[in-house]
C-alpha cells in the first residue's frame, strides 16, 4: 500500500489493484482496506477489467491521524486530493460503503465531473441510531479519555452481525475475538473521534443530505442489507427514490457487516453494475 501525503495535510493510504478504467473504494468508519479485498471485491473488479483504488481514510492505519474533529468535507477532501495525485480527474467511478458513502455523495457535490457511476453501500438514509451511538462514544471518550474495547466490542457485534449470527452460541465467540482485535484499528485517539464526529454530524443534517439526492446525475446503484439497524432496508429504498437513474436492491439475511458476512451476493451486483457502466460508454 503507497502511503501519500496530501495538501490538506494528511497522509493517507492507497492500495492499487488491476488496471484499466478507475474504481474508488472509500470504506466505512473504522473500516480497513482488506475488507474490500477479504469479501472478493478488489480481485472480481480487477479481473473484470477495472483498476481498482482503495482509500485508506484518514485515523485508519497506515493513514495519519490529524487532531480531531473531523468532517464529511475533510474526508472528501482528502479522496478528491489523492484523484488529483493520481491524476483521476474524470470517469472515475465511486463505491461508498456507510461513512465512505457520505464522502461519495460530498465528493459528487464538489466534483461532479471526475465521476461517471456511483455505487452507495448502506449509507443513504442513517437511522437515529447512527447519532445515538457515536454520541454515545464521543461521550466515554470525552469522561473516560478512550473507548473501552468492550464497549466498541459489543457495539461491532450487535451491528455488524445479522440476528441469526448472533444467536449461533458457536459463532458468537469467533465474531467476538475478531472485533475485540483493536490493537491496530486507530492510527490514534483522535483518528477515532475525528471519524465520529464526521459520521455523527452528517447524520445531525440528514435532512438536507437527502434532499440533495435528486442531484446525482449519474448512473448509480443502492445495496442495503436487510437486517442493518444503522441503515434500514426501507429508508435507504426511499432514499435512493430521490436519485433519477438509480437502481436499488436488499440483501437478504445480512445486517450493516453484510460485505463481510454475506459478501457473495453485493460483490456480484456490484461488478455486474461496474460492467455495464462501462460496456455503455
Amino acid at each position: 500500500m503507497q502511503e501519500i501525503r496530501l495538501g490538506t495535510g494528511a497522509t493517507v493510504g492507497v492500495g492499487r489493484t488491476g488496471s484499466g478504467p478507475a474504481v474508488l473504494l472509500l470504506g466505512g468508519l473504522g473500516m480497513p482496506s482488506v475488507v474490500w479485498e477479504i469479501s472478493g471485491l478488489t480481485g472480481q473488479l480487477a479481473a473484470a477489467g477495472f483498476e481498482v483504488i482503495a482509500l485508506t481514510a484518514r485515523g485508519i492505519p497506515p493513514a495519519s491521524a490529524p487532531p480531531a474533529p473531523y468532517s464529511v468535507d475533510d474526508l472528501a477532501a482528502d479522496a478528491a486530493a489523492v484523484l488529483d495525485e493520481l491524476d483521476l480527474t474524470s470517469d472515475v467511478i465511486i463505491i461508498g460503503y456507510s461513512l465512505g458513502a457520505f464522502t461519495a455523495q460530498a465528493l459528487l457535490r464538489e466534483r461532479p465531473g471526475n465521476f461517471r457511476a456511483a455505487v452507495f453501500i448502506a449509507g443513504l438514509n442513517p437511522s437515529p441510531l447512527v447519532e445515538i451511538v457515536d454520541n454515545m462514544e464521543l461521550e466515554l471518550i470525552e469522561a473516560t479519555g478512550t473507548l473501552p474495547t468492550s464497549v466498541s466490542t459489543f457495539e461491532l457485534l450487535m451491528t455488524t452481525l445479522p440476528t441469526p449470527l448472533l444467536q449461533d452460541h458457536a459463532a458468537v465467540p469467533g465474531w467476538h475475538a475478531i472485533f475485540a482485535d483493536d490493537t491496530n484499528r486507530w492510527t490514534s485517539l483522535d483518528g477515532l473521534k475525528g471519524q465520529l464526529t464526521a459520521s455523527r454530524d452528517w447524520t445531525r443534517d440528514k435532512r438536507t443530505h437527502l434532499d440533495l439526492l435528486s442531484r446525482v446525475g449519474i448512473p448509480s446503484l443502492s445495496i442495503a442489507f436487510e437486517h442493518d439497524l444503522f441503515f434500514p432496508p426501507t429508508g435507504e429504498r426511499d432514499a435512493a427514490a430521490l436519485i433519477p437513474n438509480c437502481e436499488h436492491i436488499v440483501v437478504p439475511h445480512a445486517a450493516h457487516g453484510g460485505l463481510s458476512t454475506h459478501g457473495a451476493e453485493p460483490v456480484k451486483r456490484i461488478v455486474e453494475f461496474c460492467s455495464a457502466v462501462e460496456a455503455a460508454r
